[in-house]
């Protein structure tokens, strides 16, 4: 297999891989001459792929006499993209400038469904991790028997509210006196360091504030799909019910896609293709995922979820778009 390509081969391998992105099709040597104007001639542009596909860049298509990419080709292909990056593309997603960060959960439920109807792909974004921010305010109302309402409000003045179930009947005056205890000790304090500083207390209150905390981390990993009806759209799995099946059990349970993207950006990955994805349901396709900060430290990501001819170019550079606007109203709403 080759190791590195000339020019000449760089230049027919992503061709027709942008072709197969663009046209969702696989053609011929002379039509590829035509359509994008090569000065080659139809002889040399058939060697030319013909030793492409015996190096595993390309394969011949089931349907045609054309030849389509590899996953080893898309990835050859996506590091030239990423390596010459073209400042010409910018994201026609005039929307997200007009929300605010008060609606950080609308914000974000509307970031999933832009990036979905812009790609025509799966979109999957997360919301900031809260454990990861400084607690300004907090408070804890009964609502039932074993049951109360956590709501927090950490720096960059991001609420969040959740239902959660207790061992515990708390009367509402235990839950005001277990708010008014953190409230005094750890204002300003990251919530994961409260949680750590509760669990290494011997303190009854602290122990009581613990148990909540960690009903409170279970809840807090939300992530918002759309565009999940796009897939239907993709001649490959319209077709193939089976594969289609597979991909939406995965998409199903969240906490296996979550799991996925948590790994890759931890890894500094953020393109999986085909095997890659861990996960042999997803081997046909391909995962782009962007992380966003605040302060360096990694709160959430936007990503998609599609076939492996997806329109790389596009993709990479909108989720780098969002991704910035995402840590730009972070960073307002100090």
């Amino acid at each position: 297999m080759m190791t590195e390509l000339d020019e000449r081969y760089l230049t027919v391998l992503n061709i027709v891989v942008e072709n197969f992105i663009n046209y969702k099709e696989a053609v011929g040597s002379r039509i590829l001459i035509k359509r994008y104007n090569l000065p080659f001639s139809a002889a040399t542009m058939r060697n030319i792929m013909s030793d492409l596909e015996e190096s595993g860049y390309l394969k011949h298509s089931y349907i045609s006499s054309g030849k389509i990419p590899t996953e080893i080709g898309y990835k050859v292909y996506v590091q030239y993209l990423l390596e010459n990056k073209k400042e010409s593309v910018k994201p026609k997603l005039k929307r997200i400038d007009r929300i605010n960060l008060s609606t950080i959960g609308d914000f974000v439920a509307d970031i999933s469904n832009i990036l979905s109807n812009s790609c025509g792909l799966i979109s999957m974004v997360s919301l900031p991790n809260i454990f990861k921010l400084k607690l300004k305010d907090m408070s804890l109302i009964k609502i039932g028997s074993n049951k109360l309402l956590c709501a927090v409000i950490a720096e960059p003045y991001i609420v969040e509210t959740k239902i959660i179930g207790s061992t515990k009947d708390y009367s509402q005056s235990e839950l005001n006196d277990i708010a008014q205890f953190l409230k005094e000790n750890y204002i300003g304090w990251e919530l994961e360091k409260i949680q750590e500083d509760l669990q290494n207390s011997l303190s009854r209150s602290r122990k009581e504030c613990d148990l909540i905390f960690k009903k409170l981390k279970e809840k807090s990993k939300d992530l918002y799909f759309s565009g999940v009806q796009n897939l239907l759209k993709e001649k490959e799995f319209y077709e193939d019910y089976e594969q289609l099946n597979k991909i939406l059990d995965v998409i199903e349970k969240r906490k296996y896609v979550s799991e996925i993207v948590d790994l890759i950006l931890k890894n500094d990955e953020k393109i999986l293709i085909g095997h890659d994805i861990p996960n042999e349901k997803l081997k046909g396709m391909s995962l782009i995922a962007q992380p966003y900060y605040l302060d360096n430290v990694k709160l959430g990501f936007v990503s998609v979820l599609g076939p492996m001819n997806l329109d790389y170019e596009n993709v990479i550079y909108t989720l780098d778009f969002l991704s910035k606007k995402i840590e730009k109203l972070l960073k307002q709403g100090r």
